[in-house]
């Protein structure tokens, strides 16, 4: 357990709603409510730092890109097919 020499005081103002979602959360993981936020807190900056979170979303946006243009070039071949159809329709 930390004591308070090795904290800083913040002051915070957070909406009703947010305050009794804290101190349910505080009261569910047997924590005081400031323990409770700098828990959550923490815990948000930890998944952002995570290289393996990092690498994740990298892979995804790589995969998602990949995809999308596999979309696009198959797309772009449809309408071409169509446009083909369509002048094939008004020639004949």
């Amino acid at each position: 357990m930390s004591n308070q020499t090795d904290h800083t005081i913040v002051r915070l103002r957070v909406p009703p709603e947010l305050k009794q979602k804290i101190e349910e959360s505080a009261e569910k993981n047997n924590r005081s409510q400031s323990a409770e936020m700098v828990a959550r807190l923490e815990e948000s900056f930890k998944e952002s730092d995570d290289p393996k979170t990092l690498e994740s979303l990298a892979k995804i946006v790589k995969e998602t890109t990949e995809e999308t243009t596999r979309l696009h070039k198959e797309l772009v071949k449809i309408i071409e097919q169509q446009k083909i159809e369509i002048e094939n329709l008004k020639q004949g």
